[in-house]
């Protein structure tokens, strides 16, 4: 089969890997879908070496096939696998967990001291088959596109968790910062709640793309001061909520500072460290949260939540690619001249 691995300094190579044969309770996929991730980008653009010590730090290997985001159709299971047959249509957690700890109980699998992430230490969906444990399944039902299961496997999902946990109103103000694949999810969420969006970047293409999406205003970070824009927008109040997703310390500053008294805000992109202003936070009376990926018993609400409410996730999709053309897809989504990007195949 073939597969993608990263060789550091935003170089790549599609080469065969052996085809996984299941055991015990493992349950083997065959990919239909597997769309890039921001996360994967941090990997591309690591350098040999940090790539080497990042993988020996997780106790992976440097032939780790890339990928996150995934969606098939399981072609084998394990003597030990009871509830996925073969045939089903599936997405896959990409948190790998013991299965046993209070956190892998609960679901919320990113939590488990033992967990690997797929495709950092444990083979990613960036190939023709995943391999992975039966408790990481999530069944996709008939009506959900193998685009859209992958897409919402990480990054939408992401999305959809932030804009939960900011508890969205009918009719507040949603500012969001970084319209990244997870950002642009957000959006999307965040106008099915009934929210009026206001789009932050400094990429022209993902402004007007928000734009598209639905965005009431955009504002472009390079050339204007975000935080006076949000207030005048607001006539002087600040918005109701604000989340950041670009991981930019100037941004994690801003979404406080443009929120209004009584406000909140939630923090998903990872980058470095920023300061607070308690008395900022005090006067305002303000709540600052952080946010992560989704329990992972909770894929089936976030699919229903799409279907319910006519959430067009497949939109911010701009490019389709085979894994042949993997090295053409990573610097497309390097240089930023793309929202969504999925490798798919064909029957």
């Amino acid at each position: 089969m073939k597969g993608i691995n990263f060789l550091g300094d935003r170089k790549l190579v599609v080469k065969e890997f052996p085809k996984p044969t299941p055991v015990g309770g493992d349950v083997l996929v065959k990919m239909r879908a597997s769309a890039i991730c921001g996360t994967d980008m941090h990997h591309f653009r690591k350098s040999w070496d940090e790539l080497v010590a990042y993988r020996k730090g997780l106790n992976g290997s440097t032939d780790t096939i890339t990928g996150h985001e995934p969606s098939g159709v399981v072609e084998a299971v394990g003597p030990d696998v009871i509830n996925v047959k073969i045939g089903d249509r599936v997405s896959v957690y990409q948190h790998f967990g013991c299965g046993t700890c209070t956190h892998c109980v609960a679901g919320n699998v990113m939590d488990c001291p033992e967990r690997r992430g797929m495709g950092s230490a444990k083979n990613g969906s960036a190939a023709d088959y995943l391999m992975c444990p039966e408790r990481n399944c999530m069944p996709i039902p008939d009506w959900l596109s193998f685009e859209k299961a992958a897409v919402l496997s990480c990054a939408g999902g992401t999305g959809y968790q932030s804009v939960k946990r900011l508890n969205i109103q009918p009719g507040e103000t949603l500012a969001i910062f970084g319209l990244g694949p997870v950002g642009l999810s957000a959006l999307m969420f965040g106008i099915a709640a009934g929210a009026k969006i206001f789009g932050v970047d400094i990429i022209p293409e993902r402004l007007e793309l928000a734009k598209k999406l639905g965005a009431k205003e955009t504002i472009n970070a390079a050339s204007s001061n975000p935080v006076t824009e949000l207030i005048n927008l607001t006539n002087g109040v600040g918005v109701d909520a604000a989340a950041d997703y670009s991981g930019n310390k100037n941004s994690q500053h801003a979404i406080m500072e443009a929120g209004r008294k009584g406000g909140r805000a939630v923090v998903v992109g990872m980058g470095g460290n920023f300061t607070v202003s308690t008395g900022t936070m005090i006067d305002k009376q303000f709540t600052l949260m952080g946010s992560w990926v989704y329990n992972k018993d909770q894929f089936s609400e976030i699919i229903r939540y799409v279907g319910e409410n006519n959430v067009p996730i497949e939109d911010m999709i701009t490019h389709r690619f085979t894994l042949d053309q993997a090295q053409e897809a990573l610097d497309l989504f390097d240089a930023g001249k793309a929202a969504k990007i999925v490798f798919t195949w064909r029957d």
